[in-house]
Order: C-alpha cells, then sequence, then structure tokens
C-alpha cells in the first residue's frame, strides 16, 4: 500500500483516480487542488508518488512546479497526468524531473499498472543507493546478525542456499525479516553489482492487472497502452524476484505463477512471442501453507513447486541473545555517531521484553528511543511506556480470563520453568536440549521469571 498525493484542480478525475487506486491496488491517496496546497501536505507528510496535473489554471503551472519538487522532493516519483495529448508539455516535464505520465482517460488498468511501476522503480533506486552507502561503510544491512544458534544456522543455510536456483519459501511471523532474509539470497555479478532484486506484494495484485504487470504489455495491448513495457518477471530477469505474504496471493494469479515457474517464460500482453528469462523465485508467509491447502485457499502443486528450499526465521523471542547486537545495528543507523549506546539498564528492559513484533517492532523502538533521547546513551526513560513497565516475573503477572494473552503466556512459561528445573539435571546445557532452546536464552528466562537453577 503507497500514500498518493494526486495534485489536481479536475475534482472528477481525483475522485476516479482515488477510486481506480484504492480498490484495484489498495493505495490511499490525498487531494491538493493546486500546487500550494501541495506543498503544504509534502512538507506535513511523506508521499509514496505525486501525480500532477500538466494543466491547472494556467497551462504550464504543473510544469513551473517541478524545479520545486526537483530540490524539496528529489526522491519521490511523479507522474504526469494530462487531459490532452500535449507532446510538447510532456517532453518537458519528462526533462524537468517527471518519471512518466498518462492521459486522463486511459483504461483504469493502465494506470494502476503505470504507478506499480514507478513504485517499484522507486524501491529499486532507494535499495540501491542504500547499498552503495552501505558499501562504502563497509556493511551490509541484508547480514543476518546475531550468534544465537537460530541466527548461526539461518547464515549457514543461507550460504548453501546462495548455490541453487532453486525456489525458496520462507516462513516466519511478521516482523522477524523475511524480506531481508529474501534479499541476502541475491546473487552478485561479475563486477561486483548486486543482481536485480524485484518485491512483489501478492495481495494488492489486482487480477484484472496481473498479467500486465508481471509479464508486462506491447503497445497497443489495450486502451491507454501508448508503450511497451517490461514486467516484473523480465525486470528481475539474472536475480529475485519475491513475492511477499504468499498466503494472500489470489488463486487465479497463484495459476500464472504456476505456469511462468514451470516453462521459465513469459509472453508479454499483446504479443505472441515468448521470452525466455533466468531468474529466481523466492517467497515468505506467516501463515501455515498446508492448512490453506486443505482449505482450498492454495494449490497444492503451486506449493510442492516453492517449498524446494525452506526456511523457517525464529521469531525474536526464541534468540533473545540476539538483542543487544540487533539494537546496536539500528542505533547505529543513519546520522548517528558510533559512540551512541544504551545504558546497561536499558539494555536490561530491551533484553527481558518479549518482543511479540519481532525484529520490527525492536527497530521501531531503537528508533523511537533515539528520537527521545539527546544521546550518546539512552536510559531507561527512553524506552517507550511498554517497555518500561513490563514486569518480568512473579505478581504482576495476572492469571485467567481477565489477564491479557501475554500475560497468561509468561505465567505459562514461568510454570513449565519451574517444573523443569524441579527435574535432576547435570549442567543448564543438559536442561537447554531438554527445553529445546539456546543455554543463553535459558539464562535470560530464568532471570526474567526469577528463578534458580541448582545444579
Amino acid at each position: 500500500m503507497a500514500q498518493i498525493l494526486i495534485c489536481d484542480d479536475d475534482l472528477t478525475f481525483q475522485l476516479a483516480a482515488k477510486q481506480t487506486l484504492a480498490k484495484m491496488a489498495g493505495h490511499t491517496t490525498q487531494w491538493a487542488k493546486n500546487t500550494e496546497e501541495a506543498r503544504v501536505l509534502l512538507k506535513k507528510q511523506r508521499f509514496d508518488l505525486l501525480m500532477l496535473d500538466i494543466e491547472m489554471r494556467t497551462p504550464d503551472e504543473g510544469l513551473e512546479f517541478l524545479p520545486w519538487l526537483r530540490e524539496n522532493q528529489g526522491s519521490m516519483p511523479i507522474l504526469m497526468c494530462s487531459g490532452r495529448t500535449d507532446f510538447e508539455a510532456v517532453r518537458q516535464a519528462l526533462r524537468d524531473g517527471a518519471w512518466d505520465y498518462v492521459r486522463k482517460d486511459c483504461e483504469p488498468e493502465h494506470l494502476c499498472h503505470t504507478v506499480t511501476q514507478l513504485l517499484t522503480r522507486a524501491g529499486e533506486r532507494d535499495q540501491a543507493s542504500l547499498a552503495q552507502e552501505e558499501l562504502k561503510r563497509g556493511t551490509r544491512h541484508d547480514q543476518i546478525l546475531g550468534e544465537s544458534a537460530a541466527a548461526r544456522q539461518l547464515r549457514e543455510k543461507l550460504e548453501r542456499f546462495k548455490r541453487s536456483d532453486a525456489p525458496v519459501l520462507i516462513i516466519g511471523e511478521t516482523g522477524t525479516g523475511k524480506e531481508l532474509t529474501a534479499r541476502s539470497l541475491r546473487p552478485q555479478r561479475n563486477d561486483g553489482s548486486l543482481a536485480p532484486f524485484v518485491s512483489v506484494d501478492s495481495a494488492t495484485i489486482a487480477e484484472s492487472m496481473a498479467e500486465s504487470i508481471l509479464f508486462g504489455h506491447e503497445k497497443g495491448a489495450f486502451t491507454g497502452a501508448d508503450r511497451a513495457r517490461p514486467g516484473l518477471f523480465e525486470q528481475a530477469s539474472g536475480g529475485v524476484i519475491f513475492f511477499d505474504e504468499l498466503s494472500n496471493m489470489p488463486l487465479t494469479i497463484q495459476q500464472k505463477l504456476l505456469r511462468i515457474l514451470q516453462e521459465k517464460e513469459v509472453t508479454r500482453l499483446g504479443s505472441d512471442k515468448p521470452i525466455k528469462l533466468e531468474f529466481r523465485v523466492v517467497c515468505a508467509t506467516n501463515q501455515d501453507l498446508e492448512v490453506l491447502v486443505r482449505q482450498g485457499k492454495f494449490q497444492a502443486d503451486l506449493l510442492q513447486r516453492l517449498n524446494v528450499l525452506p526456511i523457517r526465521i525464529a521469531p525474536l523471542r526464541e534468540r533473545m541473545e540476539d538483542v543487544d547486537a540487533l539494537a546496536r545495528s539500528f542505533l547505529g543507523r543513519g546520522s548517528r555517531t558510533s559512540d551512541w549506546r544504551f545504558s546497561d539498564e536499558a539494555a536490561e528492559a530491551l533484553r527481558l521484553y518479549n518482543w511479540p513484533g519481532n525484529i520490527r517492532e525492536l527497530q521501531n523502538v531503537v528508533e523511537y528511543c533515539a528520537t527521545m533521547s539527546d544521546g550518546p546513551v539512552l536510559e531507561i526513560g527512553d524506552l517507550p511506556e511498554r517497555i518500561r513497565a513490563h514486569q518480568p516475573s512473579g505478581s504482576a503477572a495476572g492469571n485467567g480470563p481477565g489477564a491479557s494473552l501475554y500475560e497468561n503466556i509468561l505465567k505459562y512459561e514461568e510454570s513449565l520453568l519451574r517444573e523443569a528445573v524441579a527435574q535432576p539435571f547435570k549442567s543448564m546445557s543438559e536442561l537447554a536440549v531438554r527445553l529445546g532452546m539456546d543455554r543463553s536464552h535459558l539464562y535470560t528466562k530464568l532471570k526474567q521469571h526469577g528463578i534458580k537453577a541448582a545444579i
């Protein structure tokens, strides 16, 4: 889902575009009836794309707005909209920083396809820019951080999987870093640059647009198709195409994906010439696809095709010993200097929290702390209230229907641990194996619940 600003004094077109983008692609829009309103909105919040009318009030107002946009919103895609074919104005707009244009009377599918293409280009450009910055600093954010058994096993598995081009299915809870894991499978070219990585949100591809978006189209394939456009599979050629949240993909699109996997070729809309491609398919899901197969919501033969090299990403609560390394990594990003750190008390609070939102929640918490603090030492008072108020053990947690789900989970976890340490064991390593967890994680959990284990 993208946030799109429509700057156009044509209320009819604005309403039609808003409905089309929301219904067919899940995007949200805001409207500015002139460039002054657009300036105010752009200063207040971030938009993923701007749709700008070439002909507001005076024929050149949209064009006059482009230099300001280039200076103040240089990374934002700009899609020009025109009620008539004025090629000279369009050419001038493209020279001045616009990314593309559409006619206002184009088909809804064409508008959505163009918006999708621009958002994809913007994402790829941002990733390329980030990768270059990271290479200059000698770091890469697609590294799997941590020294837990789960993190080490994931790195080892990914190194082995890089030797193959077979499909990979990544399974994990929301926020565990499934896309980051997928990006680590992107191959490196002979010149040292990274091969393409095209990310697709499986839930937001409208069925009516799927073929055009995935396979591309030729000029004149449908009304408004004024030029040929490659599909996402062509853009991913030589690299990785990543389908996020695969469980949300409509059945009709599942059938199209299965055919592509079998044939490794695409045919653009409006053409009868298949294009042979080399790409790797990586998918991610937070649901049990076998259950969805039994429910008739996912194709069994597609699951067999995709589940060649499965990866399960452990939730953060199962690799708590990695919290420090992850927090330091997040804290070291942006303009912050290397001496920024958490105090011992704040770091301990991060280790004792259960992180239901996983790594994404930790990243958001670190950003919140860094914003609230003047640095370089982040104290416990800089943490969000839910982290500070977290009661790690004993009487503060409720029990029964009146307590929260998380409180009941904590109580159950504590009872299991107390029962385990009451049984004979020779070492903490033996106890950790019995419980199916890392030894360092076991130490953390015992401390969290105030349990002393006598050996």
